[in-house]
């Protein structure tokens, strides 16, 4: 296959010409299918209620023609809801699939013929759709969206096409990867190229989109949709003007990772024969975290792979956090990007940095306490006052508390009340036992006589936990944080995968700063509502 910008200049005419793949991929994309991985053991009756907009076919359902889906899973016919939803099993599995023999933007190695359909990429477009109303709205004219690097911003994009192409069948879209070449998709199927100056009309009208990736963008009247890793050099004059706004695209979660490794990845071998066996996925997943170009494009290059102990070893945690910007992000050489991540808090606009995983978070603390002959806490609490670090410091107490509380010993405990207006402050011990930690990736590794603790973040509601003798479950949430809602989801999924106990305990651990005053917590849905009369657990 032909590098997607080579192009074959014609002597006489001077012109450039597009590769018939890419063409070919812009006819058949409104022929594309939205599927979904049928579950083992699944009765294909379970569907009879959907059977008017979807078809049930081998292994898979796939959506008509016409109907889409909404970040909720609500069903829509020619853009009107069907008051019907998708259910939750087959929205984690949905994937966008070309025909037969067509690749995305004509690149079968680099892109292939299917997009893991994430449900953040539904909820974010439908942000940008509802803040691009009227040149009042924060994204009127256009917007940056960024995020770790290896998280498949591209791939985004490549679903914006489709979706582009189904919602608004008139517009034209300009593609640029490269700083000079250009394709333009037109309605009519016509695909052409050259630089953004021979599109120009196109380009000044904003019922078009103009779709820049990895480059730096100038301002236009088509709608603007750039894609870049955080690098300020890139966002230049489009990104100041009114109705411009940056949105932050979260990382990958474990069970995404899972999915699109069973989906795509697992009957892969490498040069030698070895598989890409599930076991591979866990121990990338404990170095990287879940960034899906490391962890699954990435499984079988040596050298890529060889680079993570290169990269630990040249973190300098003190110059780390000096480096620290007001967007808290480190610049300059002093951590890489590989190993720091940034992550949406919610609603796309705030983000914040931490380590890859909890085991790296480990070791630098390991490394930097061994160089300096400091203690991490004192590190911690020297920085409070700095709030551009806040961040990092937070990810850095959490590992103090893991190992302070796997090490055991007495610790000061006080019972949150809501509504409580007493000056009296009830303080007590509690006895921890010493437990050896236990990383997990999946339940499967859980280990009743540990201390386990995720190896990245992969519930909503606590941070660690441990079985004690009288068959109750600890539950530990660590946090800098005065207001620090508990997610009643994240405790469901914990009563229905841990199995029953005599009683379940929510212990927050918190700094001696804030341990006095620190105040009831609400219970909260996922979004951050509050419940007003307690949930249902």
């Amino acid at each position: 296959m032909k590098d997607f910008l080579n192009t074959i200049s014609d002597e006489h005419q001077g012109q450039k010409f597009v590769e018939p793949e890419v063409t070919e991929f812009w006819k058949q994309l409104s022929n594309a299918k939205i599927i979904s991985t049928l579950p083992k053991n699944c009765k294909t009756d379970e569907f009879n209620d959907l059977k008017k907009y979807v078809t049930v076919e081998d292994d898979y359902i796939y959506l008509k023609v016409g109907v889409t889906v909404d970040s909720n899973g609500t069903l829509y016919h020619n853009g009107v809801t069907t008051n019907l939803e998708l259910p939750l099993k087959l929205m984690n599995t949905l994937k966008l699939v070309l025909h037969e023999n067509v690749y995305f933007l004509g690149q079968k190695q680099k892109y292939g013929s299917m997009v893991f359909i994430r449900k953040c990429y539904l909820a974010l477009i439908e942000l940008i759709e509802e803040k691009r109303h009227g040149p009042n709205d924060p994204a009127y004219s256009g917007c940056t969206i960024t995020g770790t690097p290896g998280i498949g911003k591209t791939f985004l994009a490549l679903f914006l096409f489709y979706y582009i192409r189904n919602k608004y069948p008139d517009a034209t879209i300009i593609w640029r990867a490269d700083k000079v070449i250009c394709y333009r998709f037109s309605p009519e199927g016509k695909v052409d190229l050259g630089d953004r100056h021979k599109f120009h009309n196109a380009l000044h009208d904003h019922s078009n989109f103009y779709l820049v990736e990895a480059q730096v963008l100038e301002e236009q009247k088509a709608y603007m949709l750039h894609f870049t890793s955080p690098k300020s050099e890139r966002f230049n004059e489009a990104v100041k003007s009114q109705g411009f706004t940056t949105y932050f695209m979260p990382i990958w979660d474990q069970e995404e990772i899972f999915t699109l490794w069973f989906e795509a990845f697992k009957d892969k071998k490498d040069s030698n024969g070895q598989e890409f066996v599930f076991q591979i996925v866990k121990n990338l997943l404990s170095k990287w975290g879940p960034i899906p170009r490391s962890v699954l494009a990435k499984w079988n290059d040596e050298t890529y792979q060889n680079q993570y102990s290169g990269l630990v070893a040249k973190v300098d945690l003190e110059k780390c956090i000096d480096s620290i910007n007001n967007e808290g992000m480190p610049k300059g050489d002093s951590i890489s990007e590989k190993i720091v991540h940034l992550d949406m808090h919610s609603g796309f606009t705030n983000m914040t940095y931490h380590f890859a995983t909890n085991e790296l978070a480990s070791r630098l603390i390991d490394e930097y306490e061994n160089k300096t002959r400091n203690s991490i806490r004192n590190f911690i609490v020297c920085g409070r006052d700095f709030p551009e670090t806040a961040s990092f410091r937070g990810h850095l107490f959490e590992d103090y508390s893991h190992r302070k509380l796997s090490k055991g010993g007495s610790f000061k405990v006080r019972c949150l009340k809501e509504n409580d207006d007493s000056d009296i402050i009830k303080i007590t011990e509690k006895i921890i036992t010493e437990r050896k930690n236990n990383f997990y990736t999946t339940l499967e590794d859980i280990r009743k006589d540990f201390y386990n603790r995720p190896r990245s973040k992969s519930n909503i509601s606590i941070d660690s936990f441990v079985y004690e003798d009288d068959n109750a479950l600890v539950l530990y949430q660590i946090t800098i944080s005065t207001n620090h809602g508990i997610k009643v989801q994240g405790l469901r999924e914990i009563r229905n995968t841990l199995g029953s106990h005599k009683a379940i305990y929510l212990y927050f651990v918190v700094p001696s700063m804030i341990f006095k005053n620190y105040p009831f917590q609400d219970y909260q849905t996922v979004g951050g509502k509050n419940f007003l009369n307690g949930p249902t657990i």
